[in-house]
């Protein structure tokens, strides 16, 4: 599967750069401390799982948090991705050396117990929103590849795959996976039925809708997998990898310009921006950058009615245009401070 899944395409090439602004000067003071914003009188509405051990439930409006019942706590790996509106848990012993045990993989359903998915090395959302593919462990060096539903159910015969396989988003034109070693991947879209490869890059930072965002040095390329049409956006801050959320629509990509060194210091910035899908502008989100401790340790979501989400101290939810974050009432603790994920 692996040579299939590595196969290389052709692609047209890249439309020209449109021309950028001059750099704006370095600042030489570092940024306003914490997301600045308004508490919400009415709340923000903003319900989280965060990826703790155990996984805590937290309303960013009363402050209430319960653990996720029926899950291991102690000292685990907990990452935590939201299918449609469901969040999906993973969670595993700390890894040896270069070598990681499997997680352990529940769906989070509000009000009943976890709905258990069995042992997975990664985990990706589905398509309909409504499932995971996961990559299981068969043995050493021996993996595979397997759609189910929430409910656990098995969607036909899994295919064999490279454990080496991380499983990341399913969309309409196929599946997103990163093959590889950290020191050496490919990103790559297959089509999950038969192994092909769809579109394939050293770099596909997100897909959106029906676009990747391919990754550059000072730029990102916007590949319209409708059409084949690739556009090659400025970055308006320099910085190699950022991280990018997609809205739940696909209009829209967050980017999270985060510095764990500022001017070389031991400040850490966040910078969010948006990056418009179909008019390739920017806009910058409200209070940005500013300075946080917890730059490794918050999480960004969208919401179904289009508000960004950010857990960083406080819950904030921002939607495009407005003029301010809308603060939740309650602050997260030193030990809820975790990415997390909206649960509606």
């Amino acid at each position: 599967m692996a040579s299939v899944l590595l196969a290389g395409c052709t692609s047209p090439p890249p439309a020209p750069l449109a021309p950028t602004a001059p750099p704006r000067p370095s600042p030489t003071t570092p940024p306003p401390s914490g997301l600045a914003g308004g508490v919400a009188t009415g709340g923000i509405g903003v319900e989280l799982l965060l990826a703790t051990s155990p996984p805590t439930v937290f309303d960013a409006d009363t402050g209430a948090s319960a653990p996720m019942p029926g899950v291991p706590g102690g000292d685990r790996r907990v990452s935590v991705l939201r299918v449609g509106h469901t969040p999906v848990v993973l969670t595993a012993p700390p890894c040896h050396d270069t070598t990681c045990d499997p997680a352990d993989a529940y769906v989070y359903q509000r009000g009943s117990a976890p709905q258990p998915l069995g042992k997975a090395l990664s985990a990706a959302p589905g398509a309909d929103g409504a499932s995971v593919w996961l990559i299981r462990p068969d043995g050493p060096d021996l993996c595979r590849l397997e759609h189910v539903a929430l409910s656990g159910k098995s969607f036909g015969p899994p295919t064999v795959a490279s454990c080496r396989t991380v499983v990341r988003v399913e969309t309409s034109h196929g599946l997103l996976i990163t093959i590889g070693a950290s020191a050496d991947t490919v990103d790559v879209l297959i089509d999950p039925a038969t192994g092909r490869t769809v579109q394939q890059a050293p770099r596909i930072l997100a897909s959106a809708g029906d676009r990747l965002v391919l990754g550059g040095l000072t730029d990102v390329t916007v590949l319209d997998l409708r059409t084949g049409a690739r556009k090659v956006v400025s970055l308006p801050v320099p910085t190699p990898r950022p991280a990018v959320w997609p809205s739940r629509d696909g209009s829209v990509a967050a980017f999270d310009f985060g510095t764990p060194s500022w001017q070389g210091s031991l400040t850490q910035t966040r910078d969010l921006w948006l990056l418009n899908l179909t008019d390739y502008t920017w806009q910058q989100a409200p209070s940005m950058p500013y300075t946080t401790e917890n730059l490794k340790h918050s999480g960004l979501d969208w919401t179904e009615a289009g508000d960004l989400v950010v857990a960083d101290g406080v819950v904030g939810a921002w939607h495009p245009g407005e003029p301010a974050w809308r603060l939740g009432k309650a602050r997260l603790s030193a030990a809820q401070q975790a990415a997390g994920v909206a649960t509606s």
